[in-house]
């Protein structure tokens, strides 16, 4: 819109037989998931949808924090051509970004919750052909 035409989007899920599973996903080696390193990695999880939990109640405030961080990160130096810096585009972006976190929200618990059969059938698309693969390889839902 920033440039006077609507975005062209084109949804993958299902192109071609396509089974997608997460776009932002956290992972974590096997040595990572055991002992005190399963707590730090638990944590993380809990603290990063806090924050997008805080973001999704508040995408003004969360607008701002973007900014402050791009700033901390000297990230406004960078010329880039997907990003303008713009109230409108700020918060259209935030906003959006938390239309697909509310997706993982599940029986209205908490958000960033894994739908184990959705994994599962991302799994098999990805490793077609692989039979030897266990219904929940890659995926441990007692992280978070």
């Amino acid at each position: 819109r920033h440039m006077r035409k609507e975005p062209i989007v084109t949804l993958m899920e299902g192109h071609n037989g396509a089974k997608l599973g997460y776009s932002q996903v956290i992972f974590a080696a096997d040595e990572c998931l055991t002992g005190d390193k399963k707590e730090v990695v638990q944590t993380f999880c809990e603290k990063t949808f806090e924050g997008w939990a805080h973001a999704i109640e508040n995408p003004e405030q969360a607008v701002e924090m973007v900014r402050e961080a791009r700033k901390m990160l000297n990230l406004d130096d960078e010329e880039n051509d997907h990003w303008h810096s713009s109230d409108d585009f700020e918060l259209e972006f935030v906003k959006k970004c938390n239309e697909a976190v509310e997706k993982t929200k599940k029986d209205g618990s908490r958000y960033g919750v894994i739908d184990s059969s959705r994994w599962s059938d991302a799994t098999k698309w990805l490793l077609e052909g692989k039979d030897d693969i266990s219904k929940e390889f890659g995926f441990d839902g007692s992280v978070y």
